[in-house]
């Protein structure tokens, strides 16, 4: 698992690097880097990493998906982490503390995850509303959570 995952990080590079028309040319600049690839293998990386082909003025490129939320969203869910101040439940709702600045990247992180035990995120500045769908405990919620966030546990009052 740890050669598709650091395969994977390196597609993500090459691709907001360079302009990446077709699987060939990935294909070469993977193979630089000393990373090889079946052509199946790419195909399934590029699916598994929702990467779309889109049309610029240049022709057509590989791009990442806009919710494109860094490896395991920055690859350092501590940094993430540290950006939350407080999380704490009212029925189905709960309110997430930031730090300013940073609600709208953590709420954008948390609904492009697509918990099955959250609807949707609204945040401001520095405080984000989660909206827990029907059904669904506390406990699904912060367990959903702490998978992305190290650490939550502790922040939860």
């Amino acid at each position: 698992m740890k050669v598709k995952k650091e395969r994977h990080l390196a597609i993500k590079n090459l691709i907001r690097g360079n302009r990446v028309s077709n699987q060939d040319e990935l294909a070469s600049l993977l193979k630089k880097q000393g990373i090889y690839a079946a052509q199946a293998t790419l195909s399934r990386d590029i699916t598994e990493l929702h990467i779309s082909k889109v049309h610029d003025a240049n022709g057509t490129i590989y791009r990442l998906p806009e919710n494109e939320y860094a490896d395991n969203i920055l690859s350092g869910t501590s940094v993430l982490t540290s950006s939350i101040v407080s999380l704490e439940f009212s029925g189905s709702l709960a309110i997430m503390k930031t730090l300013p600045g940073h609600a709208n990247m953590i709420a954008s992180i948390i609904d492009g995850a697509a918990f099955k035990s959250i609807i949707g995120t609204i945040a401001g500045d520095d405080t984000i509303l989660i909206i827990v769908r029907e059904g669904n405990a506390r406990e699904a919620v912060i367990e959903e959570l702490g998978k992305m966030f190290e650490g939550l546990n502790k922040l939860i009052q």
